[in-house]
């Protein structure tokens, strides 16, 4: 495994192990969603309530940013640590889209106005179908990498913009709500899980008896 640390011990590596690890859970997530069909149906009156923004498109996209942003700032034995997470994370996902299958109401494509947002829409549909919903692995992974960074500069600012991402997996109707809340518990659970610290209290010092002088 020290060659693996070496190698993300700067940026460029950094990015690569990511993009074989995105490479290699893609695999099993389109195989997923591309052959089980919906079992559940999780749309509620809050989720119908929720408008379809397609604008919010921008900041649904912006995950990818923020994971860029995880391999700028943590150093490479923190970053393989937090990668190891999103891969946890993201089989508890997996495990999810099996056992509780569902597919998304998208709304129509032509229900938004010809153009730049159309045209990104029409992309996502294409290469991403509608289910796999729950949990979100899109908010899980953008949590656990937002709880990484907080602990850095702006730590408030990598929270918020995480759940800005969060909240755009409704608008852009990718999501059920219900799918929002579960990738948030995968992300803090297995945060919890993965990076717990074993506290142990230091030890208790005796005083050293006192010594006996004699003449």
């Amino acid at each position: 495994m020290a060659w693996l640390y070496r190698l993300n011990g700067h940026f460029a590596g950094r990015l690569l192990t990511t993009g074989v690890a995105i490479a290699a859970t893609f695999q099993p997530y389109f195989w997923i969603n591309d052959t089980l069909p919906p079992r559940f149906d999780f749309l509620t009156s809050l989720d119908t309530a929720i408008p379809f923004l397609p604008w919010t498109y921008a900041l649904y996209s912006s995950f990818f940013a923020l994971l860029l942003g995880a391999a700028w700032l943590l150093d490479g034995h923190e970053y393989l640590r937090m990668l190891g997470a999103v891969l946890l994370a993201n089989a508890v996902c997996y495990l999810g889209f099996i056992l509780f299958t569902a597919h998304y109401p998208r709304p129509p494509l032509d229900s938004i106005p010809p153009g730049f947002w159309r045209e990104q829409f029409r992309r996502m549909h294409a290469s991403d179908n509608a289910g796999n919903t729950f949990p979100s692995i899109h908010v899980a992974t953008t949590m656990l990498g937002a709880l990484r960074l907080r602990h850095h500069r702006g730590g408030a600012l990598w929270m918020l913009w995480a759940v800005l991402i969060s909240l755009s997996t409704l608008t852009v109707k990718q999501h059920f709500l219900v799918d929002v809340l579960g990738g948030l518990a995968v992300a803090w659970g297995v945060h919890a899980v993965w990076f717990r610290r074993k506290a142990s209290a230091p030890a208790r010092l005796e005083p050293a008896p006192p010594v006996e002088v004699r003449p």
